[in-house]
């Protein structure tokens, strides 16, 4: 079965195990390229771009449109796809409710990258995009020597409060691409609410951040269609 896997949030993004079953019959998702599938550690690099909204009982909503950039690969050994966001480009941010609270405007911008990625299929034919980590401690930030990969971007909405929201997501693949250039794949975020296999990220100032919203993605090079399928 196929399915369309970006590498990408984020934002914008967060990243385990297959659901428990015999070593033999673990499903191990690799990623293909315009229906070939991906060399053992040869990166397929991707594009994502879409609106995303965050959301959070301090600041409220925030809305930016984004840009992602990274890769997938295939390891050795046969195991699921990985991969890596190695670029995030939120602009065009709004948020009436930080101006509401006596802001004077609204900025997103990365933090620490890049954010380690992983196609996962927690039920037959249903396929994630596992992005960051989530720390040991619950809203705090992983140390990034000891736990990188983790998302990381800051919010700052401007002589109010920055604060900086991290962890991980489980991004729904919810369509295939249907054709090279004109119809990327999509993405889709959710709120844990929304779905409990799609994690919050969280924040050590203003608690959890909800990102919900829709990624299109495709083929850094040639407008390639990126999919994930079980070998």
């Amino acid at each position: 079965m196929k399915k369309k896997f970006l590498i990408g949030l984020a934002p914008l993004l967060v990243t385990a195990a297959l659901a428990a079953m015999p070593a033999a019959s673990q499903a191990a998702p690799h990623v293909y390229k315009n229906g070939v599938i991906g060399g053992v550690e040869k990166k397929v690099r991707e594009i994502s771009w879409g609106t995303l909204k965050l959301k959070n009982g301090v600041l409220g909503e925030v809305i930016c449109h984004n840009i992602f950039a990274g890769f997938a690969e295939n390891p050795s050994g046969g195991g699921a796809a990985i991969g890596k966001v190695q670029a995030f480009s939120p602009y065009e941010c709004e948020s009436p409710s930080c101006i509401a609270l006596g802001g004077k405007g609204i900025d997103v911008k990365a933090g620490i990258l890049p954010w380690i990625a992983e196609a996962i299929e927690p039920k037959p034919g249903v396929f994630r995009q596992k992005t960051g980590r989530k720390g040991p401690t619950k809203n705090k930030k992983p140390n990034p020597l000891t736990e990188p990969g983790f998302v990381d971007f800051t919010v700052n909405c401007e002589g109010v409060t920055t604060p900086e929201f991290f962890g991980e997501n489980r991004s729904l693949v919810e369509n295939n691409g249907l054709a090279i250039g004109s119809g990327p794949g999509e993405l889709l975020l959710q709120t844990e609410t929304e779905n409990p296999e799609s994690p919050d990220l969280e924040s050590e100032l203003v608690g959890n951040g909800e990102t919900q919203g829709k990624l299109k993605v495709e083929g850094y090079g040639l407008e390639e269609l990126i999919e994930v399928k079980d070998p």
